[in-house]
This record gives structure tokens, C-alpha cells and sequence, in this order.
């Protein structure tokens, strides 16, 4: 893990510019909030490993999670995100962080999100 100094605690995963994939990205958050860490920020972009499947890819920066937070990140298409962001404000989550992709090739977008209290 690099540390990266600002006005709050933030760090990245061990791999800078590792693009975490649908396997594994659950994995990573919950090891990162086992340390006591949360996403401060959501990258993402088209997983083109996949081949003939629509598939995502996303990167997170940390910090350290405050006392009784709870959090909610989602990675896919707008209309779910916008979906996503309703529910999350109907139980007192607000976003923190949000992205939205355009793959030029194709003019599909992929966005992604975090929420918290």
C-alpha cells in the first residue's frame, strides 16, 4: 500500500494502476475495510479481457473509514446506477464520489459510485 499525504489520510491499493475486475474488486474492499480503510475515490473503464461480455473494471483510493460509517460503492450502467443512488438516499447515504465512461468505440457508458453517511 503507498501512502499519499493531503488534507485527509488517502492511499492506494499495493498495485497503483491495478484495475480491479467483477472478481476480485469485493475482495480487495472488504480487506481494505478489515484495516480500517474505505474508498475515498472510484475510477472506472470497460474490462475489454472479457471477451463478447459487456464486463467493468474499477479502481478505488482509500481513507481511513471514520467511526459508525457506512458506505456502498457500485460499478455499471447509468440507469442502474440511477437506481442505485435512490435507494441509497432512501436509507441516508449520500454520494462522495461518481464517474461516468464513454467506450468510443461503441457509445456504451459505464459509471460508477460511492456512497456514505
Amino acid at each position: 500500500m503507498t501512502y499519499r499525504t493531503s488534507s485527509r489520510d488517502t492511499f492506494q491499493t499495493s498495485g497503483i494502476d491495478a484495475w480491479l475486475t467483477a472478481a476480485n474488486a469485493d475482495a480487495v474492499v472488504n480487506a481494505m475495510a478489515a484495516k480500517g480503510l474505505m474508498p475515498a475515490t472510484i475510477d472506472c473503464r470497460f474490462d475489454r479481457t472479457v471477451p463478447g461480455q459487456v464486463a467493468y473494471a474499477s479502481k478505488f483510493t482509500w481513507q481511513r473509514a471514520p467511526a459508525n460509517t457506512r458506505y456502498h460503492w457500485e460499478v455499471g450502467d447509468p440507469t442502474y446506477l440511477a437506481s442505485k443512488e435512490v435507494k441509497s438516499n432512501r436509507v441516508g447515504l449520500h454520494r462522495i464520489a461518481a464517474k461516468i465512461v464513454r467506450d468510443p468505440a461503441t457509445g456504451r457508458k459505464v459509471g460508477c459510485s460511492i456512497w456514505t453517511n
